[in-house]
């Protein structure tokens, strides 16, 4: 494990009451109020996802302005061997979490997690909504760091340059896929394993939410609605293959992970629209510097929900990787004191900056990158995941889109069929 110090940053806002359960509002107020020995010399031990993790570096520099004598490790654990590793370390205090590691009934990292919801930590500051997937049972086992969304980074000032306007119902991108074909671009890039079932997952991720047709197709067992209600994003994906608006051998070139070598190669300026979610788009800015191309001839770009709809794009949106408490950890109440300075306002907003992130508090800036997924015009009929799309649907859906697109089915109606199978099973119809 690194071992390091931070010295005094700044002042976090908001503070910690008493909360009960995981729908339970309060309130923030105007300060935290540390209230453990100040001059504690105490270690925190930590494990993350990430190598270098700056969010959280900044986050633990600002809990050191109150207690300045409190040093921590930081150890990067992959989720596939979180479970392994605290096994092997039960003392770490701090641990990431995801919800595909929490939310299987049998889940193993669970079991590490203090329920928050019965310790004094104040969640008044976070979107209810957001805190949903860490939710499991009426117990809040972690809090969450940032919003996933899935969309596209759009190349504006190319878009600008070839008289092209942002597209924002499914004719007109279609349009604009045409055009930009036409004038040589290869307009749609992703890695093979994500592009296809990204660029229309919030069109299903949305219609599996609490209320929307799909869901209700799948609640109460009408196969032929939920066929009807999927067909048309599997439809959408054939066209722009169809098309030649995207090229697979492209696409198979690109990295699994969508990260370091697919910023950069936006960053050539001649990807029109790049298939990626919010985790990719906040490693953009720091990679600028790195890209010849973009320093020689800098250009605009920004996120949105691609717009696969007749009437427009679907909105859907889910919190992502999050911070949990070990139960068995060593410093068991400054780890709590840790959360509870994490979740106040301030703290959550500024990790969620540094990281690049939408952020998950109620009140937060909104950067110009997320301007056009964000404002309250686009979210304000959108879909939150507060559950139903679990982890095994969305590996279902890309499992059956890049095997769809890769000719492994008969046809759409077979890979549609083997998604609402999974489907079936996670919400409990069969």
């Amino acid at each position: 494990m690194k071992s390091f110090t931070h010295g005094m940053v700044t002042a976090a806002l908001a503070a910690s009451l008493l909360l009960s359960g995981c729908s339970a509002k309060k309130e923030p107020e105007t300060g935290f109020t540390p209230r453990m020995d100040k001059d504690a010399k105490i270690q925190l031990d930590m494990i993350g996802y990430f190598g270098n993790f700056e969010a959280l570096d900044q986050v633990m520099s600002d809990f050191n302005r109150f207690y300045p004598n409190i040093t921590y490790t930081y150890q990067q654990v992959g989720g596939s061997n979180e479970v392994a590793y605290l096994q092997a370390n039960p003392n770490v205090d701090v641990i990431m979490t995801s919800s595909e590691l929490l939310t299987p009934k049998d889940s193993a990292l669970a079991k590490y997690c203090v329920n928050l919801s019965e310790a004094d930590v104040d969640f008044s500051a976070i979107d209810p909504q957001m805190l949903s997937a860490s939710c499991i049972d009426g117990r809040q086992l972690a809090i969450p760091m940032g919003q996933n969304i899935y969309g596209m980074i759009v190349n504006t000032s190319l878009l600008e340059k070839e008289g092209l306007a942002l597209p924002k119902n499914r004719e007109e991108f279609l349009d604009v896929l045409s055009a930009l074909k036409e004038k040589g671009y290869n307009p749609v890039q992703g890695p093979t394993a994500k592009v296809y079932a990204e660029l229309v997952a919030n069109q299903i991720f949305s219609g599996l939410c609490d209320g929307q047709p799909l869901n209700k197709a799948l609640q109460e067992g009408d196969r032929a609605a939920a066929e009807a209600a999927v067909m048309p994003a599997v439809e959408l994906v054939d066209e722009i293959l169809a098309g030649g608006y995207t090229d697979p051998a492209v696409n198979d070139s690109y990295p699994k992970d969508n990260y370091d070598q697919a910023i950069l190669r936006f960053l050539e300026g001649d990807v029109p629209f790049w298939v990626c979610n919010t985790e990719k788009v906040g490693g953009m800015k720091k990679r600028e510097s790195k890209s010849e191309a973009f320093q020689k001839e800098p250009f605009s770009y920004t996120f949105i929900y691609p717009p696969t709809g007749e009437n427009g794009a679907y909105v859907y949106r889910e919190p992502w990787c999050g911070f949990a408490v070990n139960k068995d950890g060593s410093h068991l109440d400054y780890a709590m004191e840790f959360i509870r300075f994490l979740s106040t306002e301030e703290e959550i907003n500024k990790m969620a900056n540094i990281k690049g992130v939408p952020s998950v508090a109620k009140n937060s800036s909104i950067t110009e990158n997320y301007k056009q997924v964000l404002d309250a015009e686009f979210i304000k009929d959108g879909s939150v995941n507060l559950g139903e799309v679990t982890p095994n649907i969305v590996e279902a859906w890309y499992s059956c889109m890049t095997g769809y697109a890769a000719g492994e089915y008969v046809s759409a109606k077979d890979a549609v069929t083997e998604f609402l199978d999974v489907c079936d099973r996670d919400m409990g119809q069969e």
